[in-house]
């Protein structure tokens, strides 16, 4: 018995471990890391968020630019920016409402005409191009815009210029 426990306490004084020293040293690593790439993050959410907002603005209204040329009807799409609640941009029937992420707004002014498309798909504001931009709150100095062109071309660009000429995804 006495053979026994003497090999038990040999075995548990052998045990390795790591000392408070190395636990600390690491954790000084991690926090470090950690404050380092938490800016970085914030940023590429504002960004990817910004994205998503924009291009699904875009679908939306290229879906509304199809529904009035297979519905043979006019399609208004009426951005409205709100003090405190989130952007929409309300589309006639069937659309409906496109409300934009709580971190997403928009510029103002917005355009003095509703967006729209008549039943051959060409802007109802034929002599000019109408643009939106688009700003998040998480990072002031990024702006995208989406434009629609007189002839029903909509594009967007990752750039606050007015009107965004081309159409680009990379």
């Amino acid at each position: 018995m006495r053979k026994r426990m003497t090999t038990l306490s040999r075995a548990r004084s052998e045990e390795s471990g790591f000392t408070l020293v190395e636990v600390a040293i690491v954790g000084a690593i991690l926090s470090i890391a950690a404050a380092v790439s938490v800016p970085n993050f914030l940023q590429m959410y504002a960004k990817h968020e910004l994205y998503q907002a924009t291009t699904n603005l875009y679908n939306r209204l290229i879906l509304a630019r199809s529904s009035a040329i297979s519905r043979n009807a006019m399609i208004a799409a009426t951005p409205t920016s709100a003090p405190m609640g989130p952007d929409t941009v309300t589309f006639t029937a069937p659309l409906g409402p496109e409300t934009l992420p709580q971190n997403v707004r928009f510029i103002t002014p917005l355009p003095v005409n509703p967006l729209g498309f008549t039943p051959r798909g060409l802007s109802t504001t034929p002599l000019a191009t109408q643009t939106i931009q688009l700003r998040s709150t998480r990072d002031p100095n990024l702006i995208y815009s989406i434009s629609l062109m007189p002839s029903g071309k909509v594009t967007w660009c990752r750039q606050a210029i007015n009107p965004c000429l081309v159409n680009e995804r990379s």
